[in-house]
């Protein structure tokens, strides 16, 4: 089970539509692959993240982000796809803010190495990558479609969720 308590939504009333958080990247591994999916590659999100590789810095255009477009600075999640206004032109929701999402890839400060087919980074490092930003995201940037991090595989806090690929 997901982890509880801080920010967590498992088992929350009234948290049933939010987003799905406090699961390491393991347990967000093991549960794509039991659905049939995978988590996506950072460069498969970053290609979604953009509508699809556009030339835009988030998944709505250049707009700068506002409480209409997506999820952050606030105290918690809010249920999934609650900003429309937000949404890739192919009709993706909260690519940016809500809650961080785990990345299949491993983590390296540059993109040295890593495969030009799309596929995930599966290298040395010991950290996963998490893309898309989160509610507790203060500085607009982070929004950002080519925004990443880097944490470790078994972090476990509201912060971060995941989305499944196929």
């Amino acid at each position: 089970e997901p982890a509880t308590g801080d920010s967590c939504n498992w088992g929350v009333a009234g948290r049933r539509l939010h987003p799905i958080n406090c699961v390491d990247w393991e347990q967000a591994s093991k549960y794509a692959k039991f659905k049939g999916g995978r988590l996506p590659s950072e460069a498969e999100f970053e290609y979604a993240a953009t509508s699809g590789g556009k030339d835009q810095k988030y998944p709505w255009g250049n707009q700068v982000p506002t409480s209409e477009l997506a999820v952050f600075n606030t105290d918690s999640t809010m249920p999934v796809c609650s900003k429309p206004k937000g949404n890739t032109a192919q009709g993706l929701c909260d690519m940016a803010g809500n809650v961080w999402q785990w990345a299949q890839d491993k983590y390296q400060d540059s993109y040295e190495g890593t495969p030009v087919d799309g596929s995930a980074f599966e290298g040395a490092g010991s950290y996963r990558v998490i893309r898309g930003g989160f509610f507790g995201s203060i500085v607009a940037g982070v929004l950002r479609a080519d925004g990443r991090g880097g944490i470790v595989p078994g972090y476990r806090r509201g912060s971060v969720g995941f989305r499944l690929a196929r």
